[in-house]
């Protein structure tokens, strides 16, 4: 069998942002989703068991937290910002995975590349 070696001098920063764009935004997609069906599900218990929030949280000493949770959790507003905090992150985790492959192409600059081998597939 005949190996092809052929050396990697550089990986386009551009191209990796918008893998690692796409990428991470399919995470947080999965990742509303689920997080949306276990507070739903969550939420359906302590409705069946006839336990509040009010009383988990009053048990805690944590007192009255309604006008939190109408704010930041409980309406539109609190929707909103955890799916704009969401595509904020995946931007910025996409943005730090591009400064690795910048850095990953300095290195590739100074040590003259890494030597990827490729075997001939056989054809039946």
């Amino acid at each position: 069998m005949a190996v092809e070696r052929k050396v990697l001098r550089s990986v386009s920063e551009l191209s990796m942002f918008k893998y690692l764009l796409i990428f991470y935004l399919i995470f947080f997609v999965v990742a509303v989703i689920i997080m949306a069906i276990i507070g739903l599900l969550t939420w359906l218990g302590f409705a069946v068991s006839g336990v509040s929030l009010n009383d988990i949280f009053g048990s805690l000493g944590l007192g009255n937290y309604g006008r939190f949770l109408n704010f930041a959790g409980g309406g539109v507003m609190g929707i909103v910002l955890v799916v704009i905090a969401g595509l904020v992150a995946s931007v910025l985790y996409a943005a730090v995975g591009t400064f690795a492959v910048w850095i990953m192409n300095i290195v590739l600059r100074i040590s003259g590349g890494i030597e990827l081998r490729f075997m001939e597939r056989e054809s039946k």
